[in-house]
């Protein structure tokens, strides 16, 4: 994912949680690379810690309930 491509992301009218929640999980994970090479240069993308943190916390969240369903 490019930096525009992220920017326009972030910038649509629709809920941070909500986009993190509906993408799959292999889109979680391109997003959260994004974001944390995003967060990693000089002038990060507005709200790129936010929308960081949400996709963390959903990926941890997956990662626990697939644990503890095996």
């Amino acid at each position: 994912m490019t930096r525009q491509q992220l920017v326009l992301l972030m910038n649509t009218d629709r809920d941070p949680q909500t986009v993190v929640r509906a993408a799959t999980t292999s889109e979680l994970q391109s997003l959260s690379d994004a974001l944390f090479r995003n967060l990693d240069t000089d002038h990060p993308a507005f709200g790129a810690q936010i929308w960081y943190d949400l996709a963390m916390e959903e990926l941890d969240r997956r990662n626990n309930g697939a644990a503890l369903a095996s």
